[in-house]
């Protein structure tokens, strides 16, 4: 199992794509984010910026209460910095847009040559530079210390690659827009590949390799992902898991939405069919609007989550005081109560004991302003925002 850290690290990179757009009058340099060290309580934080920052997730666990704070970057509009904090104590900060070196830039055969198990040193030197330290959880020279490096492409700023180094070996690269090759499939190529077939046997069927577009793991058990274009479709996109050289999940979205009345499409399926462990994704598209679609995950046969984007048309507001009342350990009903409505059950998964519900609202008067709630067996487990003026 992964520290706590390395969790909260994922948390933040999932945030960190929300944020850049929500209003804050706190504020950091990029000399204070590199002074700030793992293991500061959060009054050292606050004391060296000169502001207490943005709360933007609070959550109770059984390791302790887990609060994210958020920054924006001094002299810049898109700059984000995020700290997390568990009772009190920095155990992971990450960093995005502060700055783009000239000697961070990566070329695609450069990315192609890097392989997972080098060193920071290996990749540095091959690279001319240091990259830019965007995250870090965990301590320099213990065990689980984590580092996130990003490069950009030689050619464009807004061409993405990133590094992340555990105890100082590379364990997973990414990238997007650096690979401009053109990769396409049809819905008849994508149907007929299966769950355990080789990556030549895609590559021969599809007549490309795709676009690697992340790798992790270790020599061994290497993981990758490889996404295709839908042939003659807008927004048709593919994606294919592969662990060890073999085919291990499919994903499509865009390809075909049929109606519900219908067996609707498979867009991934993981595991061997007919076994209790096989685990297949269906989607719908949404009557009206036509936009919206409607996914159905079944283990063994059973349907064990759902999820929506765009079917619940209705306005659920909340206000920042709202916001600020609630707190973990609510109910589902005592929020409804305080707010004046149900919110918008963005996903259902579980049963019992276990049922999650994730519920949305909107910020009034904000076009990106949202406040997300999480629960688990009928009571509030986390809350996030971003957005609020």
């Amino acid at each position: 199992m992964l520290p706590l850290g390395t969790f909260v690290l994922v948390v933040i990179a999932t945030i960190i794509l929300h944020c850049n757009s929500a209003p804050t009058i706190y504020t950091i340099t990029k000399q204070q984010y590199t002074t700030i060290q793992i293991g500061w309580t959060r009054n050292q934080v606050t004391n060296l910026v000169g502001s207490y920052g943005t709360v933007i997730v609070q959550t109770s666990a059984s390791s302790g209460n887990v609060t994210i704070v958020q920054y924006t970057g001094t002299g810049t509009t898109a700059a984000v910095v995020l700290f997390g904090f568990v009772d009190g104590q920095l155990i992971s900060k990450s960093e995005a847009s502060f700055d783009s070196p000239v000697n961070n830039k990566i070329t695609l055969q450069q990315y192609k040559t890097i392989q997972i198990g080098w060193t920071q040193q290996q990749v540095t030197q091959l690279l001319g530079g240091p990259g830019n330290i965007i995250s870090q959880t965990g301590t320099p020279g213990l065990p689980y210390q984590a580092t996130t490096v990003q490069y950009f492409g030689l050619q464009s700023s807004t061409v993405s690659v990133g590094f992340i180094f555990l105890d100082g070996i590379l364990s997973n690269k990414g990238q997007v827009g650096l690979d401009t090759g053109v990769y396409t499939i049809t819905k008849q190529q994508y149907t007929a590949v299966q769950v355990g077939w080789t990556r030549d046997q895609v590559t021969n069927l599809v007549g490309s390799s795709g676009n690697a577009v992340s790798e992790a793991g270790t020599a061994n058990t290497v993981a990758i992902i490889v996404q295709y274009t839908g042939l003659g479709t807008t927004y048709g996109l593919v994606a294919f898991g592969f662990v060890s050289g073999k085919v291990v999940s499919k994903f499509e979205v865009g390809l075909d939405l049929p109606l519900l009345g219908g067996p609707g499409t498979i867009v991934s399926q993981v595991g061997t069919p007919g076994t209790s462990s096989q685990l297949t994704t269906v989607q719908y598209s949404g009557l009206q609007p036509s936009t919206a679609i409607a996914d159905f995950v079944f283990i063994g046969g059973s349907l064990s989550s759902k999820a929506q984007i765009g079917l619940d048309t209705g306005v659920y507001a909340i206000t920042n005081e709202q916001y600020t009342a609630i707190q973990v350990g609510w109910t589902r009903d005592q929020v409804t109560s305080l707010v004046g409505s149900t919110g918008n059950a963005m996903s259902e998964g579980g049963t019992g004991s276990t049922a999650v519900v994730l519920l949305q609202y909107t910020v009034p008067q904000s076009a990106y302003g949202q406040a997300t709630f999480i629960f688990i067996s009928g009571k509030l487990s986390s809350k996030s925002k971003f957005g609020f003026k």
